[in-house]
């Protein structure tokens, strides 16, 4: 029913650091029977963090984890393909990433 996206950066010049949050709001799978695991899911918050640094001018190094908590998604009975819905939580859970731009 309600969800939600928020992000805050600070910038130190040639750096910056932004947090990122993602709110899923509790929910009830109407499919389940009341009092079955997974008939009423918690309130779910994702949170991801990116270290950016200007290396020259036109040169941006980034690194960042995803999911840095490492939620697991919640179980949700009616859902047969993963035990929860595919298309709302993050299945793969924290994760890394690195990045090189440079701008001609």
């Amino acid at each position: 029913k309600w969800r939600g996206y928020g992000v805050a950066t600070a910038d130190f010049g040639r750096a910056d650091v932004t947090w990122s949050t993602q709110f899923i709001g509790k929910a009830t799978d109407f499919n389940a029977d009341p009092g079955d695991l997974g008939y009423r899911t918690p309130n779910v918050f994702y949170h991801n963090v990116q270290f950016a640094y200007d290396l020259f001018e036109k040169t941006r190094l980034m690194v960042g984890i995803d999911n840095l908590f490492d939620r697991k998604p919640p179980f949700i009975q009616s859902w047969t393909d993963a035990n929860t819905d595919t298309m709302t939580y993050d299945l793969l859970g924290r994760r890394y990433y690195a990045s090189f731009r440079h701008l001609f």
